[in-house]
């Protein structure tokens, strides 16, 4: 019977797979604007790495290019110094700034000259170095400056460059020279260093060669490298182009250029800056993402949390939310369907039931069922001597008489007043007999009220039946058989039973 009850009641499955829709539609709309706001997120934090890395690199090369050009000019106004004492022996003029001075105090580490036959007067590491860098070559491009690029020092063994001036001698012109240690521009780079992971090279454009100047491994700074090879692991297959067309930008002497790449996990923003005075070289500053975002990273963090806290939140309502609104809905079905004294269905709803059951047990052909119509007995003569409290009393016990005998079996209803109907799922009269004679031994236990005056009070009725399809073939004539019957037992006296004969 459970499931024929089933086929006529709200489609509960119905319901719960519209509710299902509306969470993953929900889901998926919340999920949507998750990865919106991830990838907007994300794209403002590459965009301020961009940034903040573009800013600290142009920082530390107008760093470098200022103090690159106090030495510069340092060296043209000893060039100036020197050319008014008209000194015409280089030699000599060489030897006596050698063993005064040799560069101590004054930030250099030689000096030297080249006369206008291009000797060079040096010492003999120094010789060396001229003819393994070709700096001779560098001086001959002084107008009124030149500088070589960064090199390795016989003498100290540390990164050093050479700046070169016209001097004039004895009427003659020729070269004044001063080679300075790499670590007085490294230092410009090491003190701009935002945090420990941050790395800051001077790179050579058309080698790749680099010298470090800080990083988080201070045995590495002033080391000569190279770039792809200091990389340690190579980049990710797909940021390879970005990085090629970034140094592509530098071979073609572009002031400043950015990429960013992934190492495994691990994001870099690398931005290159153009020196002025030394040619084919940059600044190059590679910083992690974690580095410089830790903040916004962290932010995001914190609305990603306040976004799941917020999408649980609402979750949680929503469900709530459904389950008061299927609860209401119950509340508002049982009153559309249910007699509101006695909690039984009402007429309409059991006409809608018991029209829908019949229809099924139709097409099955493998059932039967039974239809009572039941009065009570003069009910009108108990309002009228103990009151409509003691009436509805026992309306409400009655139909719980009905209900707990045939309710599961079948349907009980107050069709109105003091008559009820009940459709059985059984079609064997003897059974039913026995369950209304087991009935009329309930009613009789019914009172109006406990006072001693109702004692003697016995309430009876009066039952027409009529059994589907035997009798009748839908609703409407089952229950014009059971009214018939009905009728016959009243005008027998009432306090009785009795099933539906064609005549």
């Amino acid at each position: 019977m459970n499931k024929k009850k089933n086929m006529i009641l709200p489609n509960e499955l119905g319901k719960n797979f519209s509710f299902i829709r509306m969470l993953i539609i929900y889901l998926a709309i919340c999920g949507i604007g998750v990865i919106v706001l991830l990838v907007s997120f994300n794209g403002l934090i590459k965009r301020h790495d961009n940034k903040l890395t573009g800013d600290i690199c142009s920082l530390v090369t107008e760093k470098m290019n200022s103090s690159i050009s106090y030495m510069t000019s340092s060296v043209v106004n000893m060039a100036a110094g020197l050319s008014a004492h008209n000194y015409s022996d280089l030699q000599e003029l060489y030897d006596i700034l050698s063993a005064n001075s040799n560069g101590k105090g004054s930030g250099y580490v030689s000096m030297g000259f080249i006369d206008e036959e291009d000797n060079i007067y040096a010492s003999k590491t120094e010789l060396e170095e001229f003819e393994k860098w070709n700096l001779l070559d560098i001086a001959k491009l002084a107008n009124p400056v030149s500088i070589s690029a960064p090199y390795r020092s016989g003498k100290t063994g540390q990164p050093v460059f050479t700046l070169f001036t016209n001097y004039n001698y004895g009427g003659k012109n020729g070269y004044l020279f001063l080679t300075y240690p790499l670590e007085e521009i490294q230092h410009m780079a090491y003190v701009e260093s935002l945090t420990k992971d941050s790395e800051i090279w001077l790179m050579e454009a058309s080698s790749d060669n680099i010298i470090q100047c800080a990083g988080s491994n201070r045995y590495f700074i002033g080391v000569w490298d190279n770039a792809l090879i200091s990389l340690r692991k190579p980049i990710n297959d797909n940021n390879q182009k970005d990085y090629v067309a970034w140094k592509d930008k530098m071979n073609k002497g572009e002031r400043t250029a950015t990429v960013t790449y992934n190492i495994g996990r691990k994001t870099y923003t690398q931005v290159c800056s153009k020196i002025d005075f030394m040619y084919g070289w940059y600044v190059v500053v590679r910083i992690p993402s974690s580095s410089l975002s830790s903040a916004m990273q962290q932010f995001r963090l914190s609305v990603l949390i306040f976004l799941g806290i917020l999408f649980i939140a609402t979750i949680i309502m929503f469900i709530v939310s459904h389950r008061c609104e299927a609860r209401e809905k119950k509340v508002l079905e049982n009153l559309s369907i249910q007699d509101p004294l006695t909690s039984v269905l009402n007429r309409r709803a059991f006409d809608f039931t018991a029209d829908q059951y019949l229809g099924y047990l139709g097409k099955t052909l493998k059932n039967e069922a039974s239809l009572l119509f039941i009065d009570v007995d003069y009910f009108k003569h108990v309002n009228d001597r103990f009151g409509h409290d003691a009436g509805d009393k026992i309306l409400k016990e009655f139909s719980a008489a009905l209900q707990e005998i045939f309710g599961n079996d079948g349907y009980v209803s107050r069709y109105g007043g003091d008559e009820f109907v009940v459709l059985v799922q059984n079609g064997d009269k003897e059974v039913i007999s026995g369950q209304l004679e087991l009935l009329q031994q309930k009613a009789a236990a019914i009172k109006p009220s406990d006072d001693e005056e109702c004692q003697d009070f016995v309430l009876t009725f009066s039952c027409g039946a009529a059994v589907f399809p035997t009798d009748a073939s839908d609703l409407k004539s089952l229950q014009a058989g059971a009214d018939s019957a009905l009728y016959i037992v009243k005008e027998n006296g009432r306090n009785g039973f009795g099933w539906y004969e064609q005549s």
